[in-house]
């Protein structure tokens, strides 16, 4: 009677454990995934920043060069 006792405990003891195990993977999953979405949305910002930069400079550039230009 002890014995199976004893393997009840253990079966159930194991259950337990997997059962952490699989939480354990899912908290770590959903940590990776709120990080990957924290960088790219950082990129995102970035390259809109990027691009908006890009355009100003540009304009800039090509009003900059007109002036200097005198036309005759």
């Amino acid at each position: 009677m002890t014995r199976l006792i004893v393997a009840v405990l253990s079966v159930v003891l194991l259950a337990l454990l997997a059962l952490a195990g699989v939480w354990l993977l899912g908290q770590l999953l959903t940590g990776l995934g709120a990080l990957i979405v924290g960088v790219a949305s950082v990129l995102g910002s970035l390259l809109k920043f990027l691009l908006t930069a890009g355009v100003v400079c540009g304009v800039v550039y090509f009003v900059a060069s007109g002036w200097r230009r005198p036309h005759a």
